[in-house]
């Protein structure tokens, strides 16, 4: 925990007053340093013919210290009592944590420790039900530690909840709660690049030209780069961020790349109208069709489960569950969207939710997901934990396209040409699927609602001289 009295905007020696919890502050790390990038090569080049070359290379980077940021001010519960006051809240007990921090305070059923129990008012209470039935905690003890809801005292601006009953110490739940967010800038990130790649190379063989390669890549790390807010963001775990070491959202298993140009055999000395000459040889001859094949596999996606610490929330692997989906789109008339598992998955009611108290059980909408004989596949981890399933574990649609060109020259008198050329984007009009919903929370888990990509042409008429 870093104690920072004074934000960068403010006076010399002002001292930010406990109640001020509405500033920002970003701090640098006191070792703050220069990221760097060491790249490694390795390549095996072979001329199989003299018109045809392959190439093989090993290329690999590994990001050291690169920058990143880490937000240093986000609530507590783990090490303060608060998980386990939640728990018991959660399941319908009354924490005496609860009844002392809440003493005296009516959040609109009551004066606890009069009328009520602190976990009871907490149970009643719109702002923290919701939080508390589906177990993100650290959003609860967010409210606790900023709001002054329903306190007795007269009002202070921002004061807190926790300044109510007097207690706590005001860290009790933020190491500086005289700040809303405290942003720490430092050498958070580290990155590490691995892949093959092959290149055939066919030069000029009877008017045809040829080039292909293709990529075997991975691509892992950890990066912050939305950790930069104490509102939900970020890392998973702020005290264990290598948990968060995985893929990166830039990985790629597989890229293929091709590109291929063909002299059409129409003209003199040609396989088709060899013999013709003048006008009728100009017509025909000159004709030049390319190629552009690509094909790329998904980008890694993540299964978005209830948050139970800070931010990314992961589920829980209770039941065989595939790391790869297949596209499938509407076949029935009543379909609008496609489906990355071929609608197997359905909702169910989180097992979780039969554990709140009664008084919460209409605000747990925590779901679980289940297959196509019922049984429970994936559900939320449990308060304080880390789902199992990890981070981009699931490689979403791939995508492929096919682009051609034809072009024709033709010689119009010495030192002058006009060209004529036809592009030919995605011609077989294939479209590419988006990215599939993948939140077990929601009812349309798997469902794909947009897709892109559409057939163009364009030509081109070109005069040179």
């Amino acid at each position: 925990n870093m104690v920072i009295p004074v934000p960068l905007t403010a006076k010399p020696f002002e001292v930010i007053p406990i109640t001020q919890r509405a500033q920002n502050l970003t701090v640098f790390d006191a070792n703050y340093t220069t990221p760097y990038v060491q790249t490694f090569t390795l390549g095996l080049t072979r001329s199989l013919t003299s018109k045809l070359t392959m190439d093989v290379k090993y290329v690999g980077t590994r990001g050291t210290k690169l920058t990143g940021s880490v937000a240093l001010n986000d609530a507590d519960v783990r090490n303060n009592g608060l998980l386990k006051a939640l728990e018991i809240t959660r399941a319908g007990g009354d924490a005496p944590l609860f009844d002392t921090m809440l003493k005296g305070v009516n959040l609109g059923s009551g004066v606890v420790g009069q009328a009520i129990s602190g976990s009871e008012a907490l149970r009643r209470n719109a702002t923290f039900r919701a939080g508390i039935a589906n177990g993100d905690f650290v959003a609860v003890a967010r409210t606790l530690s900023s709001t002054n809801v329903g306190t007795t005292q007269p009002p202070l601006t921002n004061a807190g909840l926790l300044r109510s009953s007097g207690a706590f110490p005001p860290n009790f739940i933020v190491a500086n709660p005289q700040f809303n967010e405290i942003t720490w800038r430092t050498n958070a990130d580290n990155s590490n690049y691995q892949s093959l790649q092959a290149q055939l190379n066919v030069r000029q063989i009877h008017g045809f030209n040829y080039q292909a390669t293709y990529l075997w890549s991975r691509s892992l790390g950890v990066t912050s780069t939305l950790a930069t807010t104490a509102q939900g963001s970020g890392f998973r775990d702020l005290q264990n961020q290598r948990a968060d070491y995985t893929r990166l959202p830039s990985d790629r298993t597989h890229d293929f790349r091709s590109y291929g140009t063909f002299d059409l055999p129409f003209g003199p000395n040609k396989l088709l109208g060899g013999k013709t000459s003048g006008w009728a040889a100009r017509l025909i001859e000159g004709w030049k069709l390319g190629t552009i094949l690509s094909l790329t596999a998904g980008q890694p996606l993540n299964v978005v489960g209830r948050n139970t610490l800070y931010s990314n929330g992961t589920p829980e692997i209770v039941g065989a569950f595939p790391r790869k989906g297949e596209v499938v789109w509407p076949q029935n008339p009543g379909d609008i969207f496609g489906n990355f598992f071929g609608q197997q998955y359905k909702n169910v009611q989180d097992p979780g939710c039969a554990a709140v108290a009664s008084t919460l059980t209409a605000f747990c909408t925590n779901t679980a997901l289940a297959d196509a004989n019922g049984n429970i596949v994936l559900r939320n981890a449990a308060s304080g934990q880390l789902g199992t399933l990890g981070l981009r574990t699931i490689e979403g649609p791939g995508s492929w396209s096919f682009d051609a060109n034809l072009q024709k020259s033709v010689r119009v008198a010495e030192a002058k040409n006009l060209t004529l050329r036809v592009d030919a984007t995605n011609v077989f009009n294939h479209p590419t699927p988006g990215n599939p919903n993948l939140n077990i929370n929601t009812g349309t888990f798997g469902q794909i609602n947009m897709k892109t990509g559409s057939r163009l042409l364009q030509a081109q008429l070109r005069f040179d001289f």
